[in-house]
C-alpha cells in the first residue's frame, strides 16, 4: 500500500467515526456564576445589526444583543417595514434568554413610534428604553432586567428586510448580574409574574406603541 493510498484509508476511517459518534442528548446548563459579571473594558457600547437581505418567516427570532450575564440599560432603535398605520413588521423584545425554559423571561421592548422620521406603509422608525419601568405614564414597560435583546415575527407572514433597515442598541449601563437570586423564574426573588417562564410562542401580538417619551 502506497502512502497515499494509507492516508485515504486513514481519512475514511475518521469520517466513518465522526459519523457514528453523531449527536449527544447531553445538556450543559450554566448558572452565570462563573462568568462574575461584567469585565471592565470589555462590553460593546453599541451593537449594530444590518438587516438588508435577512429573512424572517413567522415565528422567527433574530438575535441583536446578548449582554448575559448582566442586565443593562440603554436604547434600542429600530428601522424596519412598516404597515400604512406604523406598526412594525416585526418587533423588538428583550428579557433573558436561559438555557433552560424555566428561567426564560421575555416580552416586547417599551417602543416609541418616531413619526417625523417614518414613512407609514414602507420604512417606520421606532426607538426603545431598555428598561422602561423607571418612565411616567409608560403604557407597556416591558421586561424589567434585560441581558438578552432581538426581533420576532410575530405575523403570519414572512418579513424580507430592505436596504436601510436596522437594529441597534446603545449601552448606558450595566445594572447588574442576573445569577441567582437576581435572575427570572422560581429560583430568583423577582415577584410575579417574573417569577414564572415566559418564552417567546406567548408574545401573540404587539403592546401599545406610544408617541415618544423625551430623553
Amino acid at each position: 500500500m502506497t502512502k497515499i493510498q494509507f492516508s485515504i484509508v486513514v481519512i475514511i476511517a475518521s469520517i466513518i467515526t465522526i459519523s457514528s459518534v453523531g449527536l449527544t442528548s447531553q445538556n450543559a446548563f450554566a448558572d452565570h456564576a462563573f462568568e462574575g459579571g461584567v469585565a471592565a473594558g470589555t462590553m460593546p457600547n453599541a451593537v449594530h445589526v444590518f438587516l438588508a437581505g435577512q429573512v424572517m418567516r413567522p415565528g422567527d427570532y433574530l438575535p441583536v444583543a446578548d449582554y448575559s450575564p448582566n442586565y443593562v440599560t440603554g436604547h434600542f432603535l429600530l428601522i424596519v417595514p412598516c404597515d400604512s398605520n406604523g406598526n412594525p413588521a416585526v418587533i423588538p423584545i428583550g428579557g433573558h434568554f436561559d438555557e433552560l425554559a424555566s428561567k426564560t423571561w421575555v416580552d416586547q421592548l417599551q417602543m416609541n413610534y418616531i413619526a417625523h422620521a417614518s414613512n407609514p406603509g414602507k420604512t417606520c422608525v421606532y426607538h426603545s428604553h431598555v428598561p422602561a419601568i423607571g418612565l411616567s405614564t409608560v403604557v407597556h414597560a416591558g421586561p424589567p432586567r434585560v441581558t438578552d435583546m432581538g426581533l420576532l415575527n410575530i405575523s403570519s407572514k414572512t418579513v424580507v428586510f430592505r436596504t436601510g433597515n436596522v437594529a441597534m442598541f446603545t449601552l448606558l449601563t450595566v445594572a447588574g448580574d442576573i445569577s441567582t437570586p437576581n435572575g427570572y423564574g422560581s429560583s430568583g426573588t423577582m415577584p410575579y409574574p417574573y417569577n414564572q417562564p415566559r418564552l417567546p410562542s406567548a408574545i401573540t401580538g404587539i403592546a401599545p406603541i406610544e408617541t415618544g417619551h423625551s430623553h
